[in-house]
């Protein structure tokens, strides 16, 4: 497999673990508890910020190039592309619904829970496609010049929690992981 390829499917594996992480603090808000809004927080902010800012666009190039190879794809690489901007949106709706819980907002229970039980489903869905229709078709459509110009096109990024130097914005991320045995690194 490519080694982008498999760089992408491995932050889809590290995006499971954070959709699971705000899950669980979903299903304590669900049942009226209190979840760990910093946390929530945390871990949406790094979803608009990694994923949005390199995972995506990397994948938006690669999916202009699918289409222009295999135009059977146009369909799937489309609605993909479309997703791309919808979770970016839902993704942004909810930091700023969280922060402003967090910085002392009163808010309703589904004004938070069904937005981000609708992120986490389409984030889910969208990778499961990517995984199952995207990678195998990029990993026999792709030549090696196409994996270097989408590279070239796109500043490359760390990953600030899975990456070689975590940010310590995402210690308390880490340290929820680490407890669940899925270690960030």
């Amino acid at each position: 497999m490519n080694a982008t390829l498999a760089q992408w499917h491995t932050e889809h594996v590290n995006f499971a673990k954070l959709l699971d992480l705000l899950d669980s603090q979903l299903d304590l808000f669900h049942r009226g508890d209190t979840p760990h809004y910093e946390l929530m927080l945390d871990i949406m902010f790094y979803m608009t910020h990694y994923p949005d800012a390199m995972h995506h666009p990397k994948e938006d190039l690669a999916f202009a190039r699918i289409r222009e190879r295999d135009m059977s794809m146009a369909r799937i690489v489309d609605t993909l592309a479309r997703q791309h901007a919808d979770l970016h949106n839902r993704g942004g709706n909810l930091v700023t619904s969280l922060s402003d819980i967090v910085n002392g907002s009163m808010a309703s229970r589904s004004s938070v829970e069904t937005p981000a039980r609708e992120y986490v489903a389409v984030f889910r869905e969208h990778m499961n496609v990517e995984e199952r229709d995207i990678l195998p078709a990029a990993e026999h459509l792709l030549r090696d010049s196409d994996w270097s110009a989408i590279s070239a096109a796109i500043r490359h990024i760390d990953d600030p929690l899975f990456g070689r130097t975590a940010v310590s914005r995402y210690a308390a991320i880490e340290e929820h992981l680490e407890r669940q045995g899925a270690v960030a690194r």
